[in-house]
């Protein structure tokens, strides 16, 4: 299964990018949002996409990570890279998540404000 990123996908992983950066991208991969291809989604079937070719086994480390609001719910967004390049963009919370409203894409801090 490969697709091109989705324009809301694309759109919640820059925010996230934006917000909630914890490592050192670089411009080349920010820049790389919008031509990543989806090579595996989550078994679960929650809204997690993966990128490049070790789709869903990729591992790596944490990019980003920021929370949004999907339904009402406030949730987890994670963004992975391994070898300097973007490999995910993972939801996190209870139950099968769909994507956040990109504008509801807010710094991490403040989930646990809001709770």
């Amino acid at each position: 299964m490969i697709r091109p990123i989705s324009s809301v996908e694309a759109a919640v992983l820059e925010n996230v990018l934006r917000v909630g950066a914890v490592g050192t991208l670089s411009s080349e991969a920010v820049a790389s949002v919008k031509r990543l291809c989806v090579t595996a989604i989550c078994k679960c079937g929650c809204a997690t996409v993966w990128f490049g070719p070790k789709g869903d086994a990729a591992n790596g480390s944490i990019a980003a990570e920021a929370c949004g609001t999907w339904e009402g719910e406030t949730i987890g967004i994670i963004v992975w890279c391994a070898d300097g390049q973007i490999v995910g963009l993972e939801v996190v919370g209870t139950g099968t998540l769909g994507l956040p409203d990109p504008a509801s894409v807010r710094p991490l801090e403040r989930w646990f404000q809001a709770t």
